[in-house]
């Protein structure tokens, strides 16, 4: 049987949005486990999902520590003139997470989000993804052309917060990526290929940045991959908490 793993990715200032958002799981169909991936240890964590009547009999916690561990290479994400801090390294940890756990079916979703209607990441035995229709980001005009060596796949955004994932489709892309770089690791291959875009006030001085974003390269390379749905993200009221 396919299985499916809700991740939620969860900071430490953002347990507070977790425990809103988790009273909404419900609108969540064909989850089978929720994994924790944090810097947080389940014993800081069981305590505060109890005080909020917060099931985690379905849980389980993966350490921000073994990606460090095992993925070194996050850090070549972080430039020192990036005044977005950290922002890269986040995503790519997200990816690294992508790349250890082996559920069939892997829904990204950062704690600070939540559904307030049901969302399946299958529909009638198709992959269902969530999406913004027609739009573009335009600080992302070239990424996945720049990484993948193919077209943008797609006309609308998945840049929802909530991002379901085939584990087939992550590791066809890692290996995709290892061919087209050779001699590269998978991570170092993708920052490497984002083209640096220049930066405009109020958001820097004009500096080269890089802009990617996990779910634009996920949701295209998903539809490069075929056999998929969409729903939008509007209709289905995905609610950030914290906008």
């Amino acid at each position: 049987n396919m299985t499916s793993a809700r991740i939620l990715y969860l900071a430490r200032y953002r347990v507070p949005h977790a425990c809103m958002a988790m009273q909404f799981d419900h609108n969540l169909v064909g989850v089978d486990l929720t994994i924790l991936a944090t810097p947080m240890t389940q014993d800081e964590l069981e305590p505060v999902w109890a005080n909020h009547n917060i099931d985690s009999s379905r849980f389980s916690y993966l350490s921000d520590n073994v990606i460090y561990q095992r993925y070194p290479e996050v850090n070549n994400w972080v430039f020192p003139d990036d005044y977005r801090g950290w922002w890269l390294r986040q995503q790519a940890i997200k990816l690294a997470y992508l790349d250890m756990i082996n559920d069939d079916v892997m829904l990204m979703h950062d704690a600070d989000t939540f559904m307030t209607e049901p969302y399946a990441c299958f529909v009638n035995g198709e992959f269902n993804m969530l999406m913004l229709p027609n739009t573009r980001q335009e600080s992302y005009n070239g990424v996945f052309e720049a990484i993948t060596g193919l077209p943008h796949q797609s006309p609308h955004c998945f840049v929802t917060e909530l991002c379901a994932v085939r584990k087939l489709d992550f590791v066809c892309s890692k290996h995709h990526i290892e061919q087209r770089w050779p001699g590269k690791k998978w991570l170092d291959a993708i920052i490497d290929a984002v083209p640096g875009m220049p930066t405009v006030p109020p958001w820097g001085t004009g500096n080269i940045i890089k802009w990617f974003s996990e779910y634009e390269l996920l949701g295209n390379w998903a539809v490069h991959r075929g056999n998929i749905n969409y729903t939008d993200s509007v209709d289905t009221n995905m609610m950030p908490c914290t906008r």
